[in-house]
């Protein structure tokens, strides 16, 4: 058993914080960020579909340990090894032997589903614990009855119920349970005065925050599915033996794989004797009643969800290890009632099937390791990267961060100085978006830098970008992981007067260069205003933007046609796209305007004699990241 914990250690251990936090990991870190008393004040107001026990475990624990993706799921990760533990324990109180129990704890210690909710910052490896050692505490006190292990009983099962609603399904599992073996046996009804009287202490302690979240569990609309009955045990059944990583076409046989083995497993405790019965009467409730309950509860609104079955597994691998290692079949034991060949049978083909099964569950263990297409990772590093570069060269109270689907995640990868707004603020307001884009124009925001997702939920008809459309130019958009990364921009509210006169008779009025600073893979936006009589111009001039580094060299250059449209119009756009590598600083960002026609294309002179217009001196941005390799950007149409 040390080297089975070692062993879950290790598995949980191994790439804990490789993958990105998902929205409700992000979600529970908001939560635990709280003041304790304000952790149940969200949670009720808020009418988050879990208690609180979690969340005040993950505040405890992120004081100590700090908010790495490491150390968000370190608590996850002890409470899943102490669950493999608590098994062991659960197993050799039912009066299994050794091999059954280790069998069972070594088959938890690796399950992909049991790592996977091990490796996640929410309240599932801690429910699984609480309800196994519920349980385990529950038949000790059956068998030895003393008051600190019914105490210790009601304490664990009330800390269950305040970490997950569900862990309700174990108790009525429980009751069963306790009411069937006084039913059975005389001598256990002496029993019942002490069962229910722990019942009652444990209803009374929870009844406050019953009351308190009516409205919870009244209202909550669910965030899963109905499906129908055969459906609901081939998801779970596959789930429990191979975890949520396993390939869609590989399902249905290893459910009816594991369906085989339990049944197996059924039969050799049912002909173990009383013991085997009493043993087989408590797994099978303690299987089923958690998968019947949310299966029923799903009938009236969508609320199935493989994560809510947690509690249950400890049940499932108690059977399946007593497929493989349980009794013998009757007359097993007498040489002359059965055969060799039928005993011999009988004892392997559940180790065959075991072995497949436990080949599937490594297969899928691996994929979730390594495999990007069975990953919690979505993107969110290289889209706060990109975020944070297209803000980061802008003042920050001149530029936002849009989501267009409030997804908390994002909340805790961009780490940029720029404030978040979502569009629409609530779910398909056009009109609240409105609102809130023509706030930002009169908090003198220039650039807005937007992170679409498609989300049906939220913003289906596009609210975000018509909104934003509104205000503001798109300038550019690229594709980054499953989000369009869109930059807007308006003009700034007023440009620097240059008053800069060309000695063909027409002048440069006006520049305006929003970007504070140089950000490597950025686009550097330009507006001037020229002034003048189209007559000044032969036809054919073309003007350029250049970057020139510390030693006059050339960083960046965009050039265009220069015409009477530019000269009549009241402001003009210049986009400059920057290179992925910028290093000597300071950058001279100059204008100027050259006719092709001529012999040697020679510049146009100001007044002055000189051959350029000097706009800003920039530095680069410090300590931004790095673009993302093989991202691809497009301009739109008319930008």
């Amino acid at each position: 058993m040390l080297a089975i914990l070692l062993l879950a250690c290790a598995a949980r251990a191994f790439r804990l914080g490789f993958q990105e936090l998902r929205g409700d990991e992000a979600l529970g870190r908001l939560f635990s960020l709280e003041s304790f008393g304000q952790i149940v004040q969200s949670t009720l107001a808020l009418r988050e579909p879990h208690p609180v026990a979690s969340y005040f475990f993950q505040k405890v624990w992120f004081a100590l340990a700090g908010q790495t993706e490491f150390a968000l799921r370190f608590l996850s990760l002890w409470w899943g090894v102490l669950a493999v533990a608590l098994l062991y324990r659960l197993g050799r109180r039912l009066d299994l032997n050794r091999t059954v129990a280790t069998l069972a704890a070594a088959l938890l210690a690796l399950s992909p589903y049991a790592i996977w909710h091990s490796q996640d910052a929410r309240m599932y490896s801690m429910s699984l614990a609480l309800t196994t050692a519920s349980m385990v505490l529950l038949l000790e006190a059956l068998a030895r009855r003393r008051a600190v292990l019914w105490a210790g009983y009601v304490g664990v099962t009330w800390l269950g119920l305040h970490t997950h609603y569900y862990a309700a399904y174990v108790i009525i599992a429980q009751n069963l349970f306790v009411l069937g073996r006084a039913a059975w046996r005389d001598a256990a009804r002496r029993d019942l005065l002490a069962w229910l009287a722990a019942q009652a202490a444990v209803g009374l302690l929870y009844l406050p925050w019953l009351i308190a979240a009516r409205a919870t569990l009244t209202g909550y609309v669910g965030n899963g599915d109905s499906p129908g009955f055969v459906a609901m045990w081939a998801r779970a059944l596959s789930v429990f033996a191979a975890g949520e990583r396993a390939p869609a076409m590989q399902q249905p046989l290893i459910a009816v794989l594991a369906a085989g083995l339990l049944l197996i497993g059924a039969v050799r405790l049912a002909q173990a004797g009383a013991g085997g019965r009493r043993t087989l009467w408590f797994l099978g409730l303690y299987l089923l009643a958690p998968l019947l309950a949310t299966w029923l509860g799903a009938l009236s609104r969508p609320i199935f969800n493989e994560r809510y079955l947690v509690a249950a597994l400890p049940g499932f691998f108690l059977l399946l290890a007593a497929a493989a290692g349980g009794s013998r079949p009757p007359g097993a034991q007498e040489e002359r009632a059965v055969t060799r060949s039928v005993r011999r049978g009988w004892q392997t083909v559940p180790l065959a099937l075991l072995a497949v099964l436990t080949l599937a569950s490594l297969l899928a263990l691996a994929r979730y390791y390594d495999d990007p297409a069975y990953s919690k990772t979505r993107g969110w590093r290289t889209l706060a990267a990109v975020l944070a570069r297209y803000s980061a060269g802008y003042a920050t109270e001149t530029v936002r961060i849009v989501q267009t689907y409030p997804d908390p995640t994002l909340w805790y990868y961009y780490r940029g100085g720029a404030g978040h707004v979502v569009l629409p603020p609530a779910a398909h307001d056009a009109a609240a978006a409105d609102r809130e884009a023509a706030r930002l124009v009169a908090q003198g925001v220039e650039r807005v830098v937007a992170a679409v997702q498609a989300s049906p939920a939220w913003d289906e008809r596009g609210i975000a970008a018509a909104a934003l459309a509104k205000q503001y130019v798109l300038r550019f958009e690229t594709p980054v992981a499953g989000w369009r990364v869109q930059v807007y921009e308006r003009p700034p509210a007023g440009l620097s007067p240059t008053e800069t006169a060309f000695a063909a008779g027409f002048s440069l009025a006006a520049a305006g260069v929003p970007a504070r600073q140089l950000v490597e893979g950025d686009v550097v936006s330009v507006y001037l205003r020229w002034a003048g009589p189209s007559t000044a111009l032969r036809g054919g001039e073309k003007l350029t933007l250049q970057l020139l580094d510390a030693d006059g060299r050339l960083a960046a250059q965009t050039d265009q046609p220069f015409g009477p449209d530019e000269l009549a119009a009241a402001l003009t756009r210049y986009a400059l796209p920057l290179p992925d590598a910028l290093t000597a600083d300071p950058y001279r960002l100059i204008v100027a305007l050259y006719d092709p026609a001529q012999p040697g294309a020679p510049r146009l002179l100001t007044t002055s004699g000189a051959d350029h217009v000097e706009l800003a001196v920039l530095f680069r941005a410090t300590n931004t990241p790095r673009p993302p390799a093989k991202t691809t950007s497009r301009a739109p149409s008319g930008a």
